[in-house]
């Protein structure tokens, strides 16, 4: 995937500075957001937002300016006025020398959560006052979120003192990142492709029948490929949308309109309900909106593309809870998470990947042949020849509430949970490859002992499963943690000096790279070191300021962008095209000609 620049806290910081200098157009001081958008009919409310979510889901960072943020919302009855902020903005960014935007996808988003959730009133506004107020509403918004963004850099600031750049990196995307850094059509072929392989485990043990009859009642199919058929009627206009815009989906008349309707309504926002807006939860569960009987909106297009996998762990668990108790699944989420994510899909992956080269052995494999008398084998290993690679699989989720925004102190203590040490003291995925790593070089894992422990390299990867986890600066974050371990097996005496340093990888990545790995177009220790050389990349004589800037950011980058940026310049586009033609008859079958 490919981390687009984002809209940098310097660039939203002129947008409180706009509130200032356009007071004389405002007229005054700036009204809260709801007195902004009374007397704004709902649906030009809605249809208003959805326009903006639409164009920032759609349009890469890099294309948007003030200019084209200006386009998507004043029209000819705002000439005058738009033409003031025009120039007051240009002025503005000259002084600055910056970039500047005016709409960011996370605002724009708690936007959408005020006019969903403001009732019908009487319509007082002319369309000029609409366009002035929506977007000053922005502006507002921004604000707030430019607070946010401070205190979150302040306290990543003193909670990571000897990381400033990482530290800033994580303050500046923990609340946000995977809506704002996506590539459309590639979510959408990864998230179909491991939704096809979550229903094929399911159908293949006959354990979760109950489970996936329930889901198919719970939406009227007769089996899932005819799920995904319907619900291709909401993916394809993202996918194949040639303008940057609210994107509608329409359903005709017909004897089928009813039974479209209510599968829609499945991902539609329950009208009345307040929406949960903590990490926008109730637009990830649902994000349809139903503006009119049959006319379903696509709030913001990543949102809905990640209903084809990510979703379905809710619809199932959704499906799970109406089945009598005696089938029930009593614990869904190790079902998807254990079993699907990292003992099918995860070994899937590796298993191609390292197909037909040294040793490879699933956690499974090892477990079930090798008796660790109670310690935690590894997930998976692989080593050829003198290079070894240590996984330790987390499909984890951080809490919604530490992931808002408002608390950058709470979220680091949920990540450093989840991948460090729970609240018992259990160790997680640092201190479970610093254990592993320990073993390995005292050759107390049976399965392999035949090398020497002071010339193997060792590579520790931490495999997860949401791309949030790609955010810059939290792979260093992790590896601090495991550093510190690997200093008290120093102490120990052990060969440590080959230990590299941990690396983080989403199931993604190796989903859209694992052909190219398994082919020889690319090696995967070598993509580790090659990664472990561009985070140390040093300086040369005569580097420019701009050129060591970016030498520096690269120290924060996640391996997902690293190998995508890798694997493009020598043409090779993460897309698994053997796997991908794989699945598109077998979701066909069954189709009516």
């Amino acid at each position: 995937m490919r981390v687009e620049p984002r809209l940098t806290l310097a660039t939203l910081l002129m947008t409180r500075q706009l509130l200032v200098e356009f007071k004389d157009l405002f007229r005054g001081d700036t009204p809260p957001v709801a007195v902004l958008l009374d007397g704004i009919s709902r649906l030009d409310r809605l249809q208003g937002v959805s326009h903006l979510l639409g164009y920032l889901s759609q349009t890469a960072a890099p294309k948007r300016d003030y200019v084209l943020d200006m386009q998507q919302i004043f029209g000819p009855s705002n000439e005058a006025f738009g033409g003031q902020v025009y120039h007051s903005t240009l002025a503005l960014a000259s002084r600055k020398s910056t970039k500047l935007n005016f709409f960011h996808p996370k605002t724009t988003l708690q936007l959408f959560g005020h006019c969903f959730d403001m009732p019908e009133g009487p319509v007082t506004q002319t369309e000029a006052e609409v366009e002035r107020n929506v977007f000053t509403a922005c502006l507002v918004l921004n604000g707030a979120y430019i607070r946010e963004q401070y205190q979150a850099m302040t306290v990543a600031r003193q909670l990571l003192p000897h990381q400033p750049l990482a530290a800033a990196a994580l303050a500046g995307t923990f609340s946000d990142f995977e809506l704002i850094n996506h590539r459309l059509p590639h979510i959408a072929m990864l998230q179909l492709i491991k939704s096809v392989r979550l229903f094929e485990f399911l159908e293949a043990e006959p354990r979760f029948a109950p489970l996936l009859g329930a889901f198919l009642q719970r939406f009227n199919c007769e089996n899932w490929q005819a799920f995904f058929r319907q619900l291709s009627g909401i993916i394809k206009p993202v996918t194949q949308a040639e303008t940057a815009g609210r994107i509608a989906v329409e359903v005709p008349p017909g004897p089928d309109y009813d039974e479209a309707c209510a599968f829609l309504r499945h991902f539609t926002l329950p009208e009345g309900q307040p929406l949960d807006m903590a990490d926008f939860t109730s637009l990830r569960t649902t994000p349809l909106c139903e503006e009119s009987p049959g006319t379903f909106v696509l709030e913001y297009p990543v949102l809905v593309l990640e209903t084809l996998h990510k979703g379905l762990y809710f619809q199932f668990s959704a499906a799970n809870r109406t089945l009598p108790k005696g089938q029930r699944e009593t614990d869904w989420r190790s079902v998807y998470c254990d079993l699907f994510s990292e003992q099918y899909l995860m070994y899937l992956l590796l298993n191609a990947t390292f197909r037909g080269r040294g040793l490879a052995l699933s956690g499974k494999t090892i477990f079930e042949e090798w008796q660790l008398k109670g310690q935690s084998e590894p997930d998976y290993y692989f080593r050829h020849d003198s290079r070894a690679v240590l996984f330790e699989s987390k499909d984890v989720l951080v809490h919604k509430d530490a992931k808002a925004g408002h608390d950058f102190a709470t979220y680091l203590d949920e990540v450093k949970k989840k991948f460090y040490e729970d609240d018992e003291g259990h160790p997680k995925a640092a201190r479970q490859l610093a254990n592993n790593v320990e073993r390995l070089l005292r050759k107390q894992l049976p399965f392999d002992t035949d090398f020497d422990p002071a010339e193997l390299i060792i590579y520790p990867v931490l495999v997860v499963h949401d791309r949030l986890y790609n955010q810059p600066g939290l792979n260093v974050v992790v590896n601090d943690w495991f550093q510190e371990e690997l200093a008290k097996l120093a102490q120990q005496g052990l060969p440590v000096h080959h230990v590299r340093p941990l690396i983080i990888i989403d199931v993604d990545t190796l989903l859209a790279y694992h052909e190219d790995f398994r082919d020889g177009r690319l090696v995967f220790e070598d993509m580790l070191e090659e990664y472990v050389a561009y985070l140390h990349t040093p300086a040369w004589a005569g580097i420019s300021p701009a050129a060591d800037e970016q030498r520096q950011m690269q120290g924060v980058h996640p391996f997902a962008l690293f190998l995508e940026n890798y694997a493009e310049k020598r043409d090779m586009l993460g897309i698994p095209k053997e796997m991908l033609y794989q699945i598109l008859p077998i979701i066909n079958r069954g189709a009516e000609d």
